[in-house]
C-alpha cells in the first residue's frame, strides 16, 4: 500500500482483533451483495409499472391472496450507495446502479423520437422532466466520496464519466451550457486536488482529458430534425451526438487545426454508454419523423486556446514538480500540436509552420528537458519525451514541406547540435563521477549511469546525418557517424543483454 510499509501493513491485518472486525464488516457487505441481487431479480420479474398497478398495489389476487409489491429502484440505488461507499472496486454494484437509474428515466419519460415536429415545446419540457430526473450532483458526491477511498478506482471513474455525458445530454437551453461549464470545470479543480494527493495518478489525467473534450463541446446546441442532420452549420464537419459527449477532441478539433493532421484524443465512452444514458435518439431511431435537441456546436476558437493553454500551464506546473511524471508528460505531447497550430496564424501548411514548431521544441529543451536530464538522467520518462520531441519535430519539417528550405533546415541543425553539446557535458559528468573512485564500473548492473543519454546522444546524431545539408563535406558526415558508433559501442559494455539490437542500429549509420 501506498506511504506505508508491507510488513507493518501485513501485520496489522493479522491482528485478532483487526481480523475479527474485518470479519464481521465482510459478512455484513456479503449480505447486501445477496440481498440486492435478489430484489434485482424480483424488480425485473414484475411486470412494468402503470397507473392501474399503482392503484392496486397491496391488492388480493383472486384467490386472496396479497399480491407482493415489486421493489423499488430507489430502494435499491440505496443499497448500491451503501456499498459501494464501503468498496468502491465491485463494478457489478455500478452496472446496476446505472442500470437502476435508466429504469427510473426511462418509466419517467417517454421516447423522445415518438414527438412530433408540432410538439417542440413538449420536447424541451421533457428534457427538464428528464433532467429533474436525474440528480448528477448525487452522482458526482458518490463518485467523490469513492474516490477517496481508492483514487484508481476504474469503475468508480467510468461511473463518473457516465454522469457526465447524461448530464451533458440533457438539456439544450443556454443555461444548460451554462451551468454545464460550470460543473466540467468544478471538475478540473477536483482534478488538481486528487493530483496533488497523486501527481502520476494515470486515472485521473486520463479524467481529465475526458473532461476538457466536453467542456470544449459546450458551444450550445440546435434543434436537429431528421430531415437536416447534417445541415445545421454546413461550414463544419458534421458530428454526431457520440462525438460531442463521449469524451473525444475530435468533435472541436476542425476548430483549431488548419487540417486534419493526428488524431488527439479519441472517445473514452462507448457508442452503447452513451445510448444507455438517453442518447439513442439520434444513433438509433433516426428513421421517424422527430425532432431532436442533440446537436451541439464547440466553443469558439479563443475559448479553445484558453482552455489548452491552461492546460499546457498546468502540464508544465506538473513536470516541474516532478519530472518522473510520465502522464503529465504523455498529456503534454498531445497538447504541443495545438499549442503549435495556435502560434501559427496562417491558412495552410507552409515552411513557417515548421519553423515555429522547431522553436516551440527549443523551448521545451532549454525549458523543461536540459534541466530534467542533469538532475535525473537516469529517469527514461525524459528521455522517452526528448525522442518525441526530436522526432516531432522532424515530421512537422517533413509534413510541411520544409526539408528543402535551408534557414528551416539550419535552425533544425542548430537546435540538434545544441542537444548534442549538453547531453556530451551530461556524459563526462556523469562519467567523471562514477570512475571517480578508481574502479571502471561501466556495467548497468553495477551502477554505470548514462544509459539513457548514450541512447539520447545516439538518436540527436543519427537525425543528424539524415537532415544534414548537402554542403557539409564527407569528413563532417564521417566524424557524426563514428560518434553515433561510439554511442553504440558504450551502449553494448553498459547494457550487455541488448547488444544485438544495439548493433543492428550501427549497421544502419552504414
Amino acid at each position: 500500500m501506498h506511504g506505508q510499509k508491507r510488513a507493518e501493513y501485513k501485520a496489522r491485518l493479522l491482528h485478532p482483533h483487526t481480523r475479527a472486525t474485518l470479519g464481521s464488516k465482510a459478512q455484513q457487505w456479503n449480505h447486501l451483495n445477496e440481498e440486492l441481487l435478489k430484489q434485482r431479480r424480483r424488480l425485473f420479474s414484475s411486470p412494468p409499472p402503470s397507473l392501474d398497478n399503482d392503484k392496486n398495489s397491496g391488492a388480493e389476487d383472486d384467490g386472496g391472496a396479497a399480491t407482493v409489491a415489486a421493489p423499488s429502484p430507489e430502494v435499491l440505488l440505496a443499497l448500491t450507495e451503501k456499498m459501494l461507499s464501503v468498496n468502491p472496486d465491485p463494478s457489478h454494484l455500478w452496472n446496476i446502479r446505472r442500470e437502476m437509474l435508466v429504469y427510473l428515466i426511462q418509466t419517467a419519460l417517454p421516447s423522445v423520437v415518438n414527438t412530433s415536429d408540432d410538439n417542440q415545446e413538449d420536447v424541451d419540457d421533457d428534457s427538464r422532466k428528464k433532467s429533474s430526473t436525474f440528480e448528477i450532483e448525487a452522482e458526482l458526491k458518490l463518485t467523490a466520496h469513492c474516490l477517496q477511498r481508492n483514487p484508481k478506482s476504474y469503475s468508480a471513474w467510468f461511473h463518473r464519466k457516465w454522469a457526465l455525458v447524461y448530464s451533458f445530454t440533457s438539456g439544450t437551453q443556454q443555461e444548460h451550457w451554462t451551468n454545464m461549464k460550470s460543473i466540467l470545470r468544478s471538475e478540473l479543480d477536483l482534478c488538481v486536488q486528487f493530483l496533488q494527493l497523486d501527481e502520476r495518478n494515470f486515472h485521473c489525467w486520463n479524467f481529465r482529458r475526458f473532461v476538457v473534450g466536453l467542456l470544449g463541446s459546450c458551444g450550445g446546441s440546435e434543434v436537429t430534425t431528421i430531415e437536416n442532420i447534417g445541415e445545421v452549420n454546413k461550414d463544419l464537419p458534421t458530428m454526431s451526438a457520440v462525438d460531442y459527449s463521449s469524451g473525444s477532441w475530435s468533435s472541436w478539433m476542425h476548430q483549431i487545426e488548419k487540417e486534419d493532421k493526428e488524431v488527439l484524443m479519441g472517445p473514452q465512452i462507448s457508442l452503447n454508454a452513451c445510448r444507455a444514458a438517453g442518447m439513442n435518439s439520434i444513433t438509433k431511431e433516426v428513421s421517424r419523423d422527430a425532432s431532436v435537441p442533440k446537436s451541439t456546436s464547440p466553443l469558439s476558437k479563443a475559448e479553445l486556446e484558453k482552455i489548452i493553454m491552461n492546460e499546457w500551464d498546468f502540464s508544465t506546473a506538473k513536470i516541474q514538480d516532478n519530472f518522473s511524471n510520465g502522464s503529465a508528460f504523455h498529456y503534454r505531447s498531445k497538447l504541443l500540436p495545438l499549442v503549435l497550430e495556435f502560434r501559427t496564424s496562417g491558412s495552410a501548411s507552409s515552411p513557417s509552420d515548421a519553423y515555429e514548431a522547431i522553436s516551440l521544441v527549443r523551448d521545451e529543451w532549454d525549458g523543461i528537458l536540459l534541466n530534467a536530464i542533469f538532475t535525473e538522467p537516469d529517469d527514461q520518462t525524459i528521455w522517452f519525451y526528448h525522442r518525441f520531441i526530436v522526432s516531432w519535430a522532424k515530421r512537422n519539417i517533413v509534413y510541411n514541406g520544409a526539408s528543402a528550405d535551408a534557414e528551416v533546415t539550419e535552425e533544425f541543425e542548430g537546435l540538434l547540435y545544441d542537444m548534442v553539446d549538453s547531453i556530451q557535458e551530461l556524459i563526462d559528468v556523469e562519467k567523471e563521477d562514477s570512475l571517480g573512485d578508481g574502479t571502471q564500473n561501466r556495467h548497468e548492473s553495477k551502477g554505470a549511469k548514462c544509459k539513457w543519454a548514450y541512447l539520447g546522444m545516439h538518436l540527436v546524431l543519427s537525425t543528424l546525418l539524415e537532415f544534414n545539408s548537402g554542403e557539409v563535406d564527407d569528413e563532417a558526415k564521417l566524424e557524426l557517424r563514428e560518434r553515433a558508433q561510439g554511442c553504440l559501442d558504450e551502449l553494448i559494455i553498459i547494457d550487455p543483454d541488448r547488444r544485438e539490437r544495439y548493433q543492428i542500429l550501427g549497421s544502419e549509420l552504414k
